[in-house]
């Protein structure tokens, strides 16, 4: 211990000359100390941490639990479920509906009425009906529940049917003598009718919440419909251009349950064969079609039905404008000088027909003594027939048809002759290896020959005439039936036949006709049940080898 009363400098010099007589055993034995020390302030410094860390996690863990019981304590801002218990708890119709933050009040509005009646919005008035759906028969009644939880003075129920106002409060806004409303909010619709089937929607104020209820009606499908873009053509005309390539018309139904719809066209049901074959393209409601030709021009009906009642229908007309179109004609016509000739020309037009002309080379035609121009309907289709009386050689000639409308225009050409028509084969059988044919021939000139030209798959023609007199004439006409049969075997074959008359041979032949010639006909198909000729054939062959190997087996017994 330094005395207080000596000086500052003196002390300082005896700790000088104390360290320079230090031995070095003692100087290693200091530094220990300090190290020693140090080491003493760090573990305290550590235990002085962990103390801390301990200590925060026993007050978070005590604050935690008394916020918990804070929260688990009643307070008068609850919500429904203080209501619930006031009223002595839950009832069954409450445990119906499944309770979300989407019911309770706003937390920005008012608690308290601040003029004393009721203007402010009580935090326990709720809409606790649910967007749901209700089916129900035609001619039944019906409640749609619009239940609010302890509604106030200024609780305001509004219901719509879509967007038509049924009911303010009380007061009755629509002028149907079935609906009702009844004290706790519901809408009562008595005698339901299938126009019944909508969405209702009940809206309370000022909570502003709102639910929707779907009413389905069972009954037949109604208010059927064709569109054709975002026009309704029901039961009416529409039409189509052949240039636009395609469309697509569309049905719809209402009823409950969801009608099934079909299509026909032109009174003929489309199913996948005859819709294929007309080019037409049905997907349930929708009708479409990817290359518009005239043809497509009709009444598509569409039948909508969900088994009940009968089913319900509409049909739409349509009309295809396209340029004219040429449906039939005769390339070459037979006729003789001084005869009278008739050249036809079947066609189709929409819309009609601006000009039907007839030319006689370049030269235009018009009616006088020698031509006479006509113009009918034949079945379906629309005709154009020329008359040309009395015919002299510069008669025969190519004469042109043509038919104009605002879209275009549509030609054929037939060529007046003496020589014979070309021969169509008109009917065919096949019986004993032969094949039987009947060929008909235009000629006013009488016939003196016809040969039937034939070949194989992989042959050339052969030639067959047939034996013509004037019996094969048709009575009072200028055709002529001749018959001829071929024996042929077994394969494909292509025939074709010409005709000759007093003044040659026919420009042309047809085109050949492909005919494939059955094989041998086995008596299992003659007779049903009995063997055919094949087994027969197998049997006698598997009865010969049989008895081959005997006698071979006789021949090495005798060898042994």
């Amino acid at each position: 211990v330094i005395p207080a009363s000596e000086p500052r400098e003196s002390v300082k010099k005896q700790r000088i000359d104390a360290q320079k007589h230090e031995t070095p055993a003692s100087a290693a034995g200091k530094s220990r100390s300090n190290i020693n020390k140090q080491t003493s302030k760090t573990d305290n410094g550590n235990n002085m941490c962990q103390d801390r860390v301990i200590k925060l996690l026993i007050f978070g863990f005590i604050a935690g639990f008394l916020l918990q019981e804070c929260h688990a304590s009643p307070h008068p801002a609850s919500s429904s479920s203080l209501s619930k218990e006031r009223r002595g708890g839950t009832t069954a119709e409450d445990e119906d509906y499944e309770y979300d933050d989407e019911d309770e009040p706003s937390k920005e509005m008012g608690t308290n009425d601040v003029n004393g009646g009721g203007g402010g919005v009580d935090q326990n008035t709720m809409l606790l009906t649910r967007n749901h759906t209700v089916e129900t028969e035609i001619n039944d009644t019906v409640t749609l529940p619009c239940r609010v939880n302890n509604p106030q003075n200024n609780t305001i129920v509004m219901w719509f049917k879509t967007t038509t106002l049924l009911y303010v409060r009380d007061n009755k806004h629509s002028k149907d003598p079935r609906l009702s409303l009844g004290s706790d909010f519901s809408l009562t619709i008595q005698n339901v009718h299938v126009e019944d089937d909508s969405i209702y929607k009940c809206i309370v104020y000022p909570v502003n919440k709102s639910a929707y209820i779907t009413l389905k009606v069972r009954g037949p499908p109604y208010n059927v419909m064709i569109t054709h873009g975002n026009k309704d053509h029901t039961n009416g005309h529409l039409e189509i251009q052949q240039h636009d390539r395609k469309f697509i018309i569309h049905c719809r139904a209402s009823g409950f349950p969801t009608p099934l719809i079909s299509w026909s066209f032109r009174g003929k049901h489309l199913d996948e064969a005859h819709a294929k074959q007309t080019g037409i393209s049905v997907r349930k409601e929708f009708l479409e079609i990817h290359d518009v030709k005239s043809h497509h021009a009709g009444d598509y009906e569409c039948l909508a039905q969900n088994g009940i009642g009968e089913p319900v229908s509409a049909v739409v007309n349509v009309e295809i404008k396209s340029p004219p179109s040429i449906a039939k004609h005769i390339d070459y016509l037979n006729t003789a000088i001084g005869e009278t000739a008739e050249l036809v020309c079947l066609y189709h037009s929409n819309p009609t027909a601006l000009k039907i002309q007839w030319f006689r080379g370049d030269e235009p035609l018009h009616e006088t003594s020698k031509f006479s121009i006509n113009r009918d309907r034949h079945n379906h289709h629309l005709r154009t027939r020329l008359t040309i009386k009395d015919i002299e050689q510069k008669d025969l000639v190519s004469y042109v048809c043509r038919i104009t409308n605002n879209l275009g225009e549509a030609t054929a050409k037939t060529t007046l002759g003496l020589l014979p028509g070309a021969a169509h084969l008109a009917n065919f059988s096949y019986s004993d290896g032969l094949l039987h044919t009947i060929w008909r021939v235009r000629s006013v000139q009488p016939l003196s020959d016809l040969q039937i030209l034939y070949k194989g798959e992989n042959t050339k023609y052969t030639t067959i005439d047939a034996t013509i007199s004037e019996q094969n004439r048709e009575e009072n006409s200028d055709f002529w039936n001749i018959k001829r049969s071929i024996r042929l075997p077994e394969g494909e074959w292509f025939i074709t036949a010409r005709a000759k008359n007093t003044e040659g041979w026919a420009y042309t032949e047809t085109v050949p006709l492909q005919f494939q010639i059955p094989g041998e006909v086995s008596l299992e198909n003659r007779a049903p049940g009995g063997s055919s000729t094949a087994s027969i054939r197998q049997l006698s062959s598997y009865c010969g080898s049989l008895a081959s190997l005997v006698v071979l087996f006789a021949v090495l017994r005798r060898m042994h």
